[in-house]
């Protein structure tokens, strides 16, 4: 076997992808620059007539601005095109000869591929008969080449130049994507639901870098879908890596285009459904529309911090505004009744409702904090105020008033109270002492019974019965009763005994 031969083979059976052909001493090489780890990308501007005839270009030492440039991360980047003929004295007498040097989608300038194919011949020595094309494809697909001809910076990135950057990076992006979707499916991968060796065109790999078959997310998924388990839908390795879309059960959930690729149009669409349902329920702001014929979820909207100054903590009555985005129906958050505007509150009942709710709980408890969420911690508190002198006043009510027996209206005595009663039987003493007993008797009539200013009902302060406008003092009269002797129903004070009267002792 000639040496030629000799290196032909040793070069496909290392690098089978990269040799295309080998007839009559012409040599296609198809050689992709494989960077490795992702790497910075530059493309910078430069004027078309300067990347035609320009020897060398001044790499910027500044960022351009964006108008005038492009960067991106690439792992590879297009592959260069050569077709080497190969003397009869190559490889110990003559050097292979370069008849062409393309770069796939144009990304180098034909100052840069000249300058390569200076390099790449200075590289062959006379009397190595090992031949260099190994050396060659080396050179050129570990990326070294870059910084021999002056495209690699100081900063280990990549500045290309181009006179239309725009059109340059999309084709370097597509290709570093196929190129990883071509290695990913001639790879084997080990999947760990079913222990088998896959290819990877039957395999799925997930966006936390974990590869499973297929064939098992498709009916494992299917499965999580079908029962309603949308939390299981996702990476089936325990404990993945992706902690910001972790459950609770430890699960990174998938995100839809992996899942769009795996299930079928029904059982995506049912996922959807479940994520959203489970997402509504999982908000401690969402009501329900109150129309009978909608009942769409309405979740509360965004605050404008920068307006309020507050997000959940907004005392503004605009926090209780929703708007159903299905009927278009706008109503309070509090009591569901169409919007009444910020400034007007809701009636009591519908918001105690939530307020006992609220104080019944203990005090830092679970639900007291879901409620503070919901319906924001300031209208909580302010609610709870109002709900607290609103049973103040329900007890001073019960305790000073009396509802009359015949309109119901809570009525409270101006006359003839507990603590009146001493100006009362004041009143009546110097009645006495003016021998006016008709007067006394009207006095009594008027100061003591209980009447009814809407109504005009007589009725008994002490017991709330309806009593006869005509003679009202027989309910106080009549033996065995509750009121019988209660007329003057209070308790003596210091201040109702006995005081001297100037110039009684005259009378």
């Amino acid at each position: 076997m000639s040496s030629q031969s000799e290196e032909w083979s040793v070069l496909q059976s290392i690098h089978p992808t990269i040799c295309v052909s080998n007839e009559d001493k012409i040599v296609t090489l198809l050689v992709p620059v494989e960077l490795g780890l992702d790497t910075p990308l530059l493309i910078f501007t430069v004027p078309h007539d300067t990347y035609l005839s320009s020897a060398s270009f001044s790499v910027p030492a500044h960022v351009p601005s964006l108008s005038a440039s492009l960067s991106a991360s690439l792992s590879i980047l297009p592959p260069l095109h050569l077709r080497i003929a190969l003397p009869l004295s190559y490889p110990a007498h003559s050097p292979p000869i370069i008849q062409s040097l393309l770069a796939t989608s144009a990304w180098l300038p034909p100052s840069a591929l000249t300058l390569i194919k200076e390099r790449m011949t200075a590289m062959w020595s006379p009397g190595d008969n090992s031949g260099v094309l190994y050396a060659w494809v080396e050179w050129i697909r570990t990326g070294d080449f870059l910084a021999d001809i002056g495209l690699l910076a100081d900063t280990r990135s990549i500045q290309i130049p181009h006179p239309s950057p725009q059109l340059l990076l999309p084709p370097l992006l597509a290709y570093a994507s196929s190129s990883k979707s071509d290695e990913f499916a001639h790879a084997s991968y080990l999947c760990a639901i079913c222990l088998s060796e896959r290819k990877g065109i039957h395999c799925l790999a997930l966006s936390c870098g974990h590869v499973f078959c297929r064939a098992c997310l498709v009916d494992m998924w299917g499965l999580h879908v079908k029962e309603g388990q949308v939390s299981r839908v996702g990476c089936p390795e325990p404990n993945c890596g992706n902690t910001d879309a972790k459950d609770a059960d430890g699960f990174r959930e998938a995100t839809e285009d992996e899942v769009r690729v795996v299930l079928s149009e029904n059982e995506l669409d049912r996922w959807k459904w479940l994520r959203k349902k489970r997402d509504i329920e999982r908000d401690p702001t969402m009501i329900h529309c109150p129309m009978q014929y909608c009942q769409e979820p309405v979740t509360k909207p965004q605050c404008d911090t920068s307006t309020i100054g507050r997000s959940d903590e907004d005392e503004s009555g605009w926090a209780r505004l929703r708007t159903c985005t299905s009927c278009s129906y706008c109503f309070c958050a509090f009591c569901r009744r169409t919007w009444h505007g910020p400034h007007t509150p809701c009636p009591l009942p519908l918001t105690s409702r939530f307020i006992l709710d609220y104080l019944l709980a203990p005090p830092d408890s679970s639900d007291r904090r879901a409620i503070e969420r919901r319906y924001g911690r300031s209208n909580v508190f302010k609610l709870v105020r109002q709900h607290e002198e609103e049973q103040e006043n329900r007890k001073w009510m019960d305790s000073s008033t009396m509802a009359c027996p015949g309109c119901g209206i809570r009525v409270e005595k101006s006359m003839g109270c507990n603590h009146q009663g001493g100006r009362v039987v004041a009143f009546a003493t110097h009645l006495f002492l003016s021998k006016s007993l008709t007067l006394l008797y009207r006095a009594l009539h008027q100061t003591l019974q209980m009447t009814c200013a809407k109504c005009g009902a007589h009725f008994c302060y002490r017991c709330g019965t309806k009593i006869p406008g005509a003679n009202p003092y027989q309910h106080f009269s009549t033996p065995h009763t509750s009121c019988f002797s209660k007329l003057f129903d209070f308790v003596p004070s210091a201040a109702d005994e006995w005081q001297p009267v100037e110039g009684f002792e005259f009378i």
